[in-house]
């Protein structure tokens, strides 16, 4: 039933997708933006958590563990995590072509300034990509517990936090931020699928 890690968010994602491109500013969305934004003490860990994702620093931190795994002679980790990255966020690309939603507006508070269309959202489509894969070539490659466990709860953290980050700072609505799970989610199943059986 391994099939079903890929389909089932994959399955979600086109659905939301199509709501999303019905009824692209909702009250749901709205609400949860709206009340999110309250959480001013957080302002900081929010910040904090997009800055990897942010322009050039979006290409430096997944080009610089591509780069990390080929000095450490991993070349075919350092192929999966590319493939792991480009697929997702070129899936994620073709959908914001696709659905062309206008960004947040108000009563939400845009905290950052963000172009171009808002579903789904690249930031939470590169790290479940980028630090979901990289947690599976930690399960797999770090021989020392300790270590491995601190490596894979820094990405799984930095995964958990980058969705709020996003509806916090008005660049992306809920809706957004669930894409990029599902999707990210979808591709990184089947990635993770393929590097396990090849090891």
């Amino acid at each position: 039933m391994r099939w079903l890690r890929v389909a089932a968010p994959l399955a979600a994602y086109v659905a939301l997708a199509v709501i999303v491109a019905l009824y692209p500013d909702n009250a749901i969305d709205r609400a949860i933006s709206t009340t999110l934004q309250r959480a001013d003490v957080l302002d900081p860990l929010f910040r904090a958590a997009s800055w990897p994702g942010n322009h050039v620093i979006a290409v430096v931190v997944p080009a610089a563990a591509i780069a990390g795994l080929l000095a450490l002679r991993a070349r075919r980790d350092a192929a999966y995590l590319a493939l792991s990255v480009l697929g997702a966020t070129g899936l994620g690309q073709l959908t914001r072509w696709i659905v062309d939603r206008p960004r947040p507006a108000a009563p939400v508070r845009t905290l950052v300034r963000v172009t171009g269309a808002s579903f789904p959202s690249g930031h939470v489509t590169e790290y479940v990509a980028l630090f979901g894969m990289l947690a599976v070539i930690a399960a797999a490659r770090v021989s020392n517990a300790a270590l491995r466990r601190a490596a894979i709860a820094a990405c799984a953290l930095l995964v958990v936090a980058i969705g709020p980050s996003r509806i916090y700072l008005g660049a992306h609505w809920p809706s957004d931020a669930a894409g990029g799970y599902l999707i990210g989610a979808a591709w990184l199943a089947a990635a993770a699928q393929r590097y396990r059986a090849g090891r």
